[in-house]
Protein backbone atom coordinates (compact mmCIF):
# COMPACT_ATOMS: atom_id res chain seq x y z
CA UNK A 1 0.00 0.00 0.00
CA UNK A 2 1.56 2.96 -0.93
CA UNK A 3 0.41 6.82 0.62
CA UNK A 4 0.64 8.46 -2.53
CA UNK A 5 -1.96 5.92 -4.07
CA UNK A 6 -4.57 6.82 -1.39
CA UNK A 7 -7.48 8.76 -1.70
CA UNK A 8 -7.93 11.52 0.25
CA UNK A 9 -10.71 9.80 2.21
CA UNK A 10 -7.98 6.72 2.89
CA UNK A 11 -5.93 9.15 4.31
CA UNK A 12 -8.20 10.64 6.98
CA UNK A 13 -9.59 7.33 7.95
CA UNK A 14 -5.88 5.78 7.98
CA UNK A 15 -5.06 8.90 10.69
CA UNK A 16 -8.55 8.69 12.52
CA UNK A 17 -8.04 5.27 13.18
CA UNK A 18 -4.62 6.16 14.73
CA UNK A 19 -5.61 8.25 16.65
CA UNK A 20 -8.46 6.40 18.59
CA UNK A 21 -5.63 4.12 18.69
CA UNK A 22 -2.84 6.06 20.06
CA UNK A 23 -6.29 7.30 22.38
CA UNK A 24 -7.13 3.89 23.86
CA UNK A 25 -3.42 3.14 24.15
CA UNK A 26 -2.68 5.79 26.34
CA UNK A 27 -5.73 5.38 28.35
CA UNK A 28 -4.62 1.81 29.12
CA UNK A 29 -1.02 3.00 29.70
CA UNK A 30 -2.64 5.50 32.58
CA UNK A 31 -5.38 2.82 33.47
CA UNK A 32 -2.40 0.59 34.43
CA UNK A 33 -0.20 3.29 36.11
CA UNK A 34 -2.63 4.58 38.03
CA UNK A 35 -3.45 0.68 39.43
CA UNK A 36 0.29 -0.14 40.13
CA UNK A 37 0.86 3.01 41.99
CA UNK A 38 -2.34 2.15 43.82
CA UNK A 39 -1.50 -1.27 44.79
CA UNK A 40 1.48 -0.08 46.18
CA UNK A 41 0.66 2.79 48.41
CA UNK A 42 1.13 2.75 52.03
CA UNK A 43 -2.38 2.13 53.86
CA UNK A 44 -3.40 5.10 55.58
CA UNK A 45 -1.88 5.48 59.75
CA UNK A 46 -4.98 4.45 61.78
CA UNK A 47 -5.59 7.12 64.35
CA UNK A 48 -4.64 5.76 67.74
CA UNK A 49 -6.51 3.42 69.35
CA UNK A 50 -6.73 4.02 73.19
CA UNK A 51 -8.99 2.28 75.93
CA UNK A 52 -8.96 6.01 77.45
CA UNK A 53 -12.12 7.54 78.43
CA UNK A 54 -10.83 10.96 77.07
CA UNK A 55 -7.55 12.23 75.03
CA UNK A 56 -7.06 16.05 75.51
CA UNK A 57 -4.16 17.86 73.85
CA UNK A 58 -2.59 20.75 76.02
CA UNK A 59 -3.66 19.14 79.21
CA UNK A 60 -3.94 21.56 82.18
CA UNK A 61 -4.40 20.98 85.69
CA UNK A 62 -4.38 22.81 88.96
CA UNK A 63 -5.00 21.75 92.37
CA UNK A 64 -6.30 23.91 95.02
CA UNK A 65 -7.01 23.45 98.64
CA UNK A 66 -9.42 25.90 100.85
CA UNK A 67 -9.04 28.26 97.69
CA UNK A 68 -5.00 28.32 97.91
CA UNK A 69 -3.54 27.33 94.66
CA UNK A 70 -1.06 24.24 95.60
CA UNK A 71 0.68 23.54 92.35
CA UNK A 72 -0.31 23.46 88.40
CA UNK A 73 0.24 21.14 85.67
CA UNK A 74 0.65 21.29 82.08
CA UNK A 75 0.92 18.53 79.50
CA UNK A 76 1.30 18.07 75.65
CA UNK A 77 -1.10 15.14 75.94
CA UNK A 78 -3.37 13.25 78.32
CA UNK A 79 -4.94 10.39 78.50
CA UNK A 80 -8.15 10.01 80.87
CA UNK A 81 -9.31 6.61 82.34
CA UNK A 82 -12.35 7.75 84.34
CA UNK A 83 -12.83 4.03 85.86
CA UNK A 84 -9.28 3.71 86.97
CA UNK A 85 -9.26 7.38 88.37
CA UNK A 86 -6.07 8.31 86.25
CA UNK A 87 -4.64 10.38 83.59
CA UNK A 88 -1.53 9.21 81.47
CA UNK A 89 0.20 12.39 80.10
CA UNK A 90 2.99 13.11 77.85
CA UNK A 91 6.06 16.10 78.00
CA UNK A 92 4.89 17.42 81.98
CA UNK A 93 5.45 20.54 83.19
CA UNK A 94 4.56 20.55 87.43
CA UNK A 95 5.04 24.14 89.44
CA UNK A 96 4.56 23.51 92.84
CA UNK A 97 4.14 27.23 94.96
CA UNK A 98 6.29 27.02 98.26
CA UNK A 99 6.34 29.67 101.19
CA UNK A 100 7.98 33.30 100.45
CA UNK A 101 7.00 33.00 96.66
CA UNK A 102 9.41 30.73 95.61
CA UNK A 103 9.24 27.94 93.22
CA UNK A 104 9.38 24.34 92.77
CA UNK A 105 9.32 23.53 88.96
CA UNK A 106 9.55 19.67 87.32
CA UNK A 107 10.08 18.57 83.71
CA UNK A 108 9.48 15.42 82.77
CA UNK A 109 8.93 13.06 79.64
CA UNK A 110 5.58 10.86 80.84
CA UNK A 111 3.86 10.38 84.45
CA UNK A 112 0.35 9.43 85.67
CA UNK A 113 -2.14 12.16 87.48
CA UNK A 114 -4.49 10.37 90.60
CA UNK A 115 -7.60 12.24 89.41
CA UNK A 116 -8.90 11.63 93.03
CA UNK A 117 -6.21 11.83 95.19
CA UNK A 118 -3.77 14.47 93.14
CA UNK A 119 -1.29 12.34 93.25
CA UNK A 120 1.49 12.36 91.16
CA UNK A 121 4.06 9.57 89.80
CA UNK A 122 6.58 11.15 86.73
CA UNK A 123 9.18 9.62 85.20
CA UNK A 124 12.00 9.71 82.28
CA UNK A 125 14.55 12.73 81.86
CA UNK A 126 13.58 14.33 84.97
CA UNK A 127 14.56 18.16 85.79
CA UNK A 128 13.46 19.75 88.80
CA UNK A 129 14.50 23.81 89.99
CA UNK A 130 14.25 25.35 93.00
CA UNK A 131 16.47 28.25 92.05
CA UNK A 132 19.69 28.11 92.82
CA UNK A 133 19.67 24.51 92.88
CA UNK A 134 18.91 21.70 90.17
CA UNK A 135 17.93 18.44 90.51
CA UNK A 136 17.71 15.26 88.17
CA UNK A 137 16.54 11.81 88.25
CA UNK A 138 14.68 9.67 86.63
CA UNK A 139 11.56 8.99 88.43
CA UNK A 140 9.72 10.94 91.19
CA UNK A 141 6.38 10.54 93.12
CA UNK A 142 4.12 13.21 94.93
CA UNK A 143 2.21 12.86 97.35
CA UNK A 144 -0.62 15.51 97.55
CA UNK A 145 -2.16 14.83 100.99
CA UNK A 146 1.07 15.03 102.67
CA UNK A 147 2.85 17.57 100.38
CA UNK A 148 6.16 15.10 99.74
CA UNK A 149 7.90 14.38 96.83
CA UNK A 150 10.48 11.04 96.66
CA UNK A 151 12.50 9.27 94.53
CA UNK A 152 14.25 5.50 95.13
CA UNK A 153 15.90 6.54 91.91
CA UNK A 154 19.38 8.02 92.00
CA UNK A 155 19.60 11.97 92.02
CA UNK A 156 22.22 14.44 91.42
CA UNK A 157 21.55 17.76 92.86
CA UNK A 158 23.67 21.20 91.71
CA UNK A 159 24.11 24.01 93.39
CA UNK A 160 26.56 27.13 93.03
CA UNK A 161 28.16 26.02 96.24
CA UNK A 162 27.43 22.40 95.98
CA UNK A 163 26.67 19.27 94.43
CA UNK A 164 24.77 16.15 96.15
CA UNK A 165 24.42 12.80 95.02
CA UNK A 166 21.99 10.22 96.60
CA UNK A 167 20.19 6.53 95.64
CA UNK A 168 16.82 8.18 97.15
CA UNK A 169 15.68 11.56 98.52
CA UNK A 170 12.64 12.88 100.43
CA UNK A 171 11.53 16.17 99.98
CA UNK A 172 9.02 17.59 102.19
CA UNK A 173 7.52 20.42 100.36
CA UNK A 174 5.89 21.97 103.96
CA UNK A 175 8.66 22.72 105.75
CA UNK A 176 11.59 22.45 102.72
CA UNK A 177 13.69 19.66 104.58
CA UNK A 178 15.32 17.61 101.92
CA UNK A 179 16.48 14.09 102.70
CA UNK A 180 18.84 12.17 100.69
CA UNK A 181 19.81 8.59 101.96
CA UNK A 182 22.00 5.60 100.49
CA UNK A 183 24.96 6.36 99.28
CA UNK A 184 25.27 10.13 99.53
CA UNK A 185 28.38 12.12 98.47
CA UNK A 186 28.74 15.80 98.69
CA UNK A 187 30.63 18.46 97.68
CA UNK A 188 30.72 21.53 99.46
CA UNK A 189 32.40 24.90 98.32
CA UNK A 190 33.22 27.56 101.37
CA UNK A 191 32.95 30.90 99.88
CA UNK A 192 36.12 33.49 101.53
CA UNK A 193 34.92 36.97 101.03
Amino acid sequence: MDIKTLTKADRINILVVSLIALLIISIIVIFVRHRAVQNHSSTPVRPETSEATLTIKNFHHEATENGEKKWTLEASSASLFAAQNKAQLSDISIVFLLKKNETLSIHASQGTLNTKTNDITVTGNIRAEIPPYSLKTESLNYQHDSRMIHTYAPVAIAGAAMTLKAGALTYDINTGVLTGKNHVEGIFVESFK
